[in-house]
């Protein structure tokens, strides 16, 4: 036992502060009852000078430390991976990585014996479920995923108050674990150090390069937009790993299902896409030496809105040596394609707004492609070719600064094609300002000249180089919506809440635009100059198709001053409204599964919810949910609510293909809306074995985070005898601190001091 004394202050303050307490009582209180008789006086100066003593007493904290010997032993565990990736033969002549872990132990049987005459050895077989194993455990793994982060949350959990030496993580490393398996094994380690102070020793077992087991070819990591539009192209991007394959000649290809006859709960066929000018689903390639991980880029138009099946292949090798697990050459995902995807071709020379328009491929919703057209003796009418005005390529055409004769001369341009994809397949046209736009451009004379909503004559025409000054208005041109241009979708510049007139109005000024007047009253002028009538911005809808003609060419300006999102947003406005996309419309009813595609066994996530016309929540619903499972099954899942979102988690997915969720509303005993319905994949893949390779990486991480080494297998034997000669204490010493400062018998003793001392000084008269 020892006596341990911690004084709130220093040793001389807390000495000089008892001295003075003391002092202070022994000078002054002796006077206040000298007149009392002997005894009395006696017991109130005692009782006093003990009070002080007492909080003096508090003032050091004393306390008495108790040490004894923790004799309940220590352990060191060994985890010992069983999981079905050790049953890949990558070691020594073959063996696999089972049968080397489980040699390793018997060749140091011996060494393990000592030291489990220190502290107790526990061995556990560790892959889905951590279970006891003897000490020479059996050589076949048969897990079916690699846990590690569940084996060493479960070690941790065990006899807590057992010291723990540290663990031996004999394992290739890899974590393959789905749904509630799946714990961080970094995090674990972090834990263990934290808390318990116990290093983890890993004994990486197999190779990183699989090249030796066989022909193998595997898709890993593919990106592709789960929300593309329809009609724009989508990139699907990826990485092939390869082993034994050099020099083969592999294809890869996108698939997407068609579903023209098929219902809800019915997968369609998925039939391979074709290239097109703006999408390659197919590649190509031969697979170069030294090469296991290549990357790769396909891509795919969407057709039509709607949920749809995409496949990602690589077709397996049929010529000999064959491959033998093919399970791993596909990739299945859905899609949910929307409408609104919008393509625009865009004809202009090379200036600063058709550079700040180009920026609209940022947006997800617009893939804006530019063709420069060249300046002087460059520009040509084969600069532009009869491709692009294929019926449904692009949705809406812009023509900047270019005049028509680059588009092909009289009786053959292409701009007769063009007045047709707009008076019969609804395709939107704008023209915008510039030197040789409108009737300057010699576009009067050509099969659009009924189309541009602005009037052009003959006489405007001006020849290549040349300037027509008094066709354009002088800088500044402060841009201003009309009246009906305020209410209008386009000029809609703010959101809720935000006035549209100030944002209009703290926009720069045009340097410049084209002098245009409206063709007849049937056009609608949006927006003029500051104060003026003159117009800048006219709408015209024909029935089929929708035309704009923008005096305007140097909105970029609102660009580098700031105003970037008002600059985006009047530009992608005007294609939405030209392509009849401005008014989008969602269901009453919705389901959404996130992540679509799942491992067996995971648990499904599903989120649902009702809306108002104005997409606002509604809560006063009853919702039904089910699930049909890809053997035909309806099993219903019960709703859940946490405050104003409803989800449900759908936990039967051991069986891979398609499960459809279809969520039904109601409302006052009546039906809300229309059933929604969603699907997600279960993946036929194997975790555990599609990519058996060891993660030497995940076990330095797991070393380094504890304070350990990684121990390699010719290393182990080493390092047993490392345990033996440094020793592992099987005894702890227990230190038991008990404080006699902050306790209820001291303030009892200062109490019934103070108290006694009261009632004396009471029956004398004294208070």
């Amino acid at each position: 036992m020892d006596v341990l004394v911690d004084p709130v202050w220093s040793w001389p303050i807390a000495g000089a502060l008892t001295v003075a307490l003391l002092a202070v009582v022994l000078l002054t209180y002796p006077r206040r009852v000298a007149h009392l008789p002997n005894r009395s006086r006696r017991t109130l100066i005692a009782l006093r000078v003990l009070s002080a003593l007492v909080l003096s007493f508090a003032m050091f904290r004393p306390a008495v430390q108790f040490t004894e010997k923790d004799e309940r032993g220590a352990r060191l565990v060994f985890l010992l991976d069983a999981s079905r990736s050790m049953t890949t033969p990558d070691g020594p002549k073959g063996a696999t990585r089972r049968e080397s872990l489980v040699t390793l132990l018997q060749d140091h049987d011996a060494k393990l014996k000592k030291i489990g005459e220190q502290v107790d050895l526990q061995f556990l077989d560790f892959a889905d479920e951590t279970v006891p194993a003897s000490t020479i455990p059996r050589s076949d793994g048969t897990g079916k995923y690699t846990a590690i982060g569940k084996a060493l949350a479960d070690v941790f959990k065990q006899d807590s108050a057992r010291r723990l030496v540290g663990v031996v993580l004999m394992s290739d490393g890899a974590q393959r674990a789905v749904g509630d398996l799946d714990i961080d094994p970094r995090a674990e380690a972090r834990r263990f150090a934290e808390q318990r102070g116990a290093p983890i020793y890993p004994v990486p077992l197999g190779s990183s390069d699989l090249s030796g087991v066989g022909v193998d070819l595997a898709l890993e990591d593919v990106i592709v937009d789960p929300f593309p539009f329809e009609r724009k192209t989508v990139p699907v991007r990826g990485f092939l790993r390869v082993s034994s394959a050099a020099g083969r000649n592999v294809t890869l290809r996108l698939s997407l299902e068609d579903r023209s006859t098929r219902q809800v709960g019915e997968a369609g066929e998925l039939k391979p896409l074709q290239s097109t000018i703006d999408s390659r689903p197919v590649k190509e390639l031969t697979i170069p030496q030294g090469v296991t991980r290549i990357p790769f880029d396909l891509s795919f138009v969407a057709p039509s809105a709607g949920d749809f099946k995409l496949r990602c292949e690589v077709l397996p090798l049929v010529d000999e040596p064959k491959e033998v697990k093919v399970a791993n050459n596909q990739f299945e995902t859905l899609i949910t394609v929307r409408k609104g995807g919008l393509k625009v071709k865009y004809f202009d020379v090379l200036r600063p707004e058709q550079t700040f328009i180009s920026r609209l491929n940022d947006n997800a919703k617009v893939q804006l492609e530019r063709e420069i057209i060249p300046t002087g003796s460059m520009q040509r009418p084969d600069n532009v070719t009869e491709d692009q005005f294929a019926v449904g390529r692009y949705d809406v055409y812009i023509i900047g600064d270019v005049p028509a004769s680059v588009f092909g001369p009289a009786g053959s341009s292409l701009l007769d094609r063009l007045a047709g994809l707009v008076n019969t397949s609804g395709a939107g046209l704008l023209m915008i300002g510039g030197a040789h736009s409108f009737g300057a451009g010699g576009y009067s004379q050509t099969a659009i000249v009924d189309l541009i909503p602005v009037a052009m004559s003959p006489a405007d025409i001006i020849g290549p180089g040349q300037m027509a000054p008094d066709q354009h208005l002088p800088p500044p041109v402060k841009m201003q919506p009309t009246r009906e241009g305020l209410q209008h979708f386009v000029m809609q510049l703010g959101g809720p809440g935000v006035d549209n007139a100030t944002i209009w109005n703290r926009l720069p000024a045009l340097q410049g635009a084209n002098r245009l007047d409206a063709k007849d009253n049937f056009v609608d002028k949006l927006a003029t100059v500051a104060g003026t009538d003159r117009g800048l911005l006219f709408a015209k809808d024909t029935g089929r198709g929708r035309i704009m003609a923008f005096a305007g060419d140097t909105t970029y300006l609102w660009h580098l001053r700031g105003e970037r999102a008002a600059h985006q947003r009047f530009w992608e406005q005007m294609l939405l409204w030209l392509a009849r996309q401005e008014n989008q419309s969602d269901q009453p009813v919705w389901v959404a599964v996130d992540p679509r595609n799942l491992s067996p066994g995971a648990k499904a996530p599903l989120r649902f919810g009702a809306q108002d016309a104005q997409k606002q929540a509604v809560n006063d619903v009853a919702f039904a949910v089910e699930v049909l499972t890809p053997k035909g099954e309806k099993r219903p899942v019960t709703p859940q609510r946490a405050g104003k979102e409803w989800f449900a988690d759908y936990g039967g997915t051991s069986e891979p293909g398609d499960y459809w969720v279809t969520v039904t509303a109601t409302k006052d005993g009546r039906m809300f809306g229309t059933p929604a319905s969603t699907r997600f994949i279960v993946d036929a893949r194997d975790p555990e074995l599609d990519n058996p390779a060891a993660d030497r990486d995940l076990m330095n991480e797991l070393a380094s985070s504890t304070g350990a080494a990684v121990i390699s297998p010719e290393a182990f034997g080493e390092f047993l005898d490392r345990l033996l000669s440094e020793g592992l204490a099987a005894e702890l010493l227990k230190h038991t601190t008990v404080t006699l400062w902050d306790g209820w018998p001291l303030l009892l003793v200062f109490t019934l001091l103070m108290s006694t001392e009261w009632y004396l000084r009471k029956r004398r008269g004294l208070v």
